[in-house]
């Protein structure tokens, strides 16, 4: 049986390799494929290059109708790799030209998601055989999203699991970025560019200016999404010595790891500190989605949804640095515990299609 992963983003790139390892283990025939992406080239040029990675069509920009057309091109791009390729299903994390061209093909498609508030998930739910999601995202989320409600399987376990189950930390991030173990605070900007979000480059860089005066010592590192972040971020931040702006994606969770705190503006670094046992404070812009409301009461992200509110919120932590990590620590110990290997649900599904 040939499965087709489709990857459009680095979390999904973290995601499907380490489902795809599991299956190839397992005996399945794999076909990966990608596009060309600022957040992903680097890491399937490097990290990733011995995957075989087929990257087809590009990412359409921070305009609608950029995306649009970026989608139509790469669907019309993919049509035939495809067709030669033949498999017998397709999996992605909504990708809506996977879903259908699979759709088209008659190849059953699943969807892999813990983000049912996606626009794109409105054109691949539909469609989809089945949609694999975290046990704490209301099944109704999904049916709003236009899934058939009996065709949601949900697994208990947090999506970075997939990949956090065979992670182990490596010191040379530090020593690229000269950087010391539990020495900083790590700045994770929005993704300004999705179409889902309203966000502001300029404010959450200005908010991030004001964390200077309470570091006690702590290094500031921003890591950004895109080179106009970076940009922008050295223009606000350029006069503080503590701040250093990173302007590529750093590959696995070392970089976090190793942090004394993480501000997370997005999803998947915010969950995979809580999950490291790390301190993490959320500033997603918008209504805080289903996953990280768990976190939040399970006491693993804070939620700070008023920039306004961070330099207390952080200098609250780093007062008392030593004792916060300890109960976050113990606490993630807590929800490892009570979590399953989601890759045997997946697995349970493609077998029933076997």
């Amino acid at each position: 049986m040939k499965i087709w992963l489709d990857i459009l983003s680095p979390k999904q790139l973290f995601l499907f390799t380490s489902i795809a390892k599991r299956l190839r283990e397992l005996g399945y025939e794999l076909l990966l494929t990608s596009r060309s992406y600022v957040q992903l080239d680097d890491l399937i040029e490097n990290m990733f290059r011995g995957w075989s990675i087929l990257r087809v069509g590009r990412w359409g920009g921070g305009s609608l109708e950029g995306k649009l057309r970026a989608s139509i091109e790469r669907m019309n791009l993919l049509l035939d790799p495809v067709i030669s390729e033949s498999p017998s299903l397709c999996i992605s994390s909504g990708s809506p030209e996977a879903a259908r061209i699979a759709y088209g093909l008659g190849i059953p498609h699943f969807l892999v998601s813990d983000t049912p508030h996606s626009p794109v998930n409105r054109l691949v739910a539909p469609i989809s055989e089945k949609v694999l999601t975290p046990w704490v995202i209301p099944v109704e989320e999904w049916v709003k999203a236009g899934a058939s409600r009996g065709k949601v399987r949900r697994y208990k376990a947090l999506d970075p699991c997939f990949w956090l189950r065979s992670f182990k930390p490596d010191e040379a991030i530090l020593r690229e970025l000269e950087l010391e173990k539990n020495g900083y605070l790590l700045f994770r900007m929005p993704e300004t560019q999705a179409a889902y979000l309203n966000a502001d480059d300029e404010t959450f860089l200005r908010a991030a200016g004001k964390l200077v005066e309470v570091l006690r010592g702590l290094k500031l590192v921003i890591l950004c999404r895109y080179r106009e972040q970076a940009e922008k971020a050295r223009k606000i931040l350029g006069e503080f010595s503590e701040v250093e702006v990173v302007d590529r994606l750093l590959p696995g969770a070392s970089i976090t790891y190793y942090s004394a705190l993480l501000i997370g503006g997005g999803g998947t670094m915010t969950q995979e500190a809580a999950l490291l046992g790390v301190p993490a404070i959320s500033i997603y812009p918008g209504k805080l989605p289903a996953v990280h409301d768990y976190l939040k009461r399970r006491r693993l992200i804070i939620y700070c949804n008023r920039l306004e509110k961070l330099p207390r919120i952080v200098q609250k932590i780093v007062r008392s640095l030593e004792d916060v990590r300890a109960a976050w620590s113990r606490r993630s110990r807590r929800i490892w515990r009570i979590m399953e290997d989601p890759f045997n649900r997946l697995l349970d599904e493609i077998r029933r299609l076997s």
